[in-house]
């Protein structure tokens, strides 16, 4: 007999900044992953792309179809930027999961989570008592404890808990709270930024998904300071700021205003470190938050009238953490 292998599924990350697919995270399936084995799969990354591969036999039938199995694969960040241009996914922060519970053939919106260590202590945010925690394996409760009054803590041995997905749900009354959890030593030794927890459906054997984990990028409000020198006043009231690249670019036109020196934020820099006296100071910023780009927004341009000073002013690359730069313009 032939060794064949398809598709089962296939991972993708899109990311705003880059206006289509990010190679910035890469993806951890451990060689322990219980997965794998059970259901003869391999993994392959090309392109940032990861692709999961079923064992087939000559008519195209999995080997072993391990349809209703979840599959968790780590997601760690390669670039040590990403965070200066990425908008984070949830506000809380932390590990990210992402799962396709609600549609087999979709990622649901991502959750915080946390790894469950060999001995969990659980410490409750809710003061009510009696409080009930149930831990949830999928759908099936797994292991029950009620704190009553006086108890701060609960304490749960999970050494010989099956490697997968975890839900712990705390009751004192009213509605659940529901926390998120993941359990798998292999991925917890791990440098992780999420996880994805995705289970196998019957129909991704002949009708293989892909599934995005789509980025927006982080958006923030471009600020240019000017700093003019031997600028008349009318020569100096006549600058501004104007993009003359949205077309090029198939993008929306960027509006600046101008913030003179007595309206700058409490958070803007201070006049005092920009120049002196001799000095004229202006500050254009957008008029609203911008979002990241790679390559930047080209030809965003300091004028005078007509007069192009500066062609393009300059962006924030992935290595900056703020959009604020100090433009210097002198006449002789």
């Amino acid at each position: 007999m032939s060794i064949h292998f398809r598709t089962l599924l296939e991972v993708e990350v899109e990311h705003g900044y880059y206006q289509g697919l990010c190679t910035d995270i890469d993806f951890v399936v451990p060689g322990s992953e219980q997965a794998l084995a059970a259901g003869k799969l391999l993994t392959r990354v090309r392109d940032g792309r990861l692709r999961v591969l079923f064992e087939a036999d000559d008519v195209g039938q999995a080997l072993r179809d391990i349809h209703g199995t979840t599959l968790l694969i780590g997601l760690r960040v390669v670039n040590p930027y990403f965070a200066n241009f990425t908008a984070p996914p949830i506000a809380s922060g932390g590990l990210l999961l992402y799962g396709n519970q609600n549609a087999p053939r979709n990622l649901d919106p991502a959750l915080a989570a946390k790894f469950i260590v060999p001995r969990q202590r659980i410490v409750p945010s809710h003061a009510g008592r009696p409080l009930t925690q149930v831990w949830q394996h999928g759908a099936n409760p797994l292991v029950k404890q009620t704190l009553l009054a006086g108890q701060d803590e609960a304490l749960f041995e999970t050494r010989d808990w099956p490697t997968g997905r975890y839900t712990l749900l705390e009751t004192a009354g009213g509605p659940a709270q529901a926390s998120h959890w993941l359990h798998s030593p292999a991925l917890a030794g791990e440098a992780l930024w999420g996880v994805l927890a995705l289970t196998v459906d019957q129909n991704f054997y002949v009708n293989p998904p892909t599934f995005r984990i789509v980025l927006q990028a982080r958006s923030e409000q471009l600020k240019y300071y000017v700093v003019a020198r031997n600028f008349g006043a009318t020569e100096f009231d006549q600058l501004q700021l104007a993009d003359a690249g949205a077309s090029e670019q198939e993008r929306d036109v960027l509006d600046f205003e101008k913030v003179l020196p007595a309206a700058f934020a409490t958070d803007d820099l201070p006049p005092s470190a920009l120049g002196n006296g001799s000095a004229r100071i202006v500050l254009f910023q957008s008029s609203a938050p911008v979002a990241r780009r790679a390559g930047g927004y080209r030809k965003l341009q300091l004028r005078r009238n007509a007069e192009v000073l500066v062609q393009h002013l300059p962006q924030a690359g992935s290595d900056r953490a703020q959009a604020r730069f100090i433009v210097h313009l002198a006449k002789p």
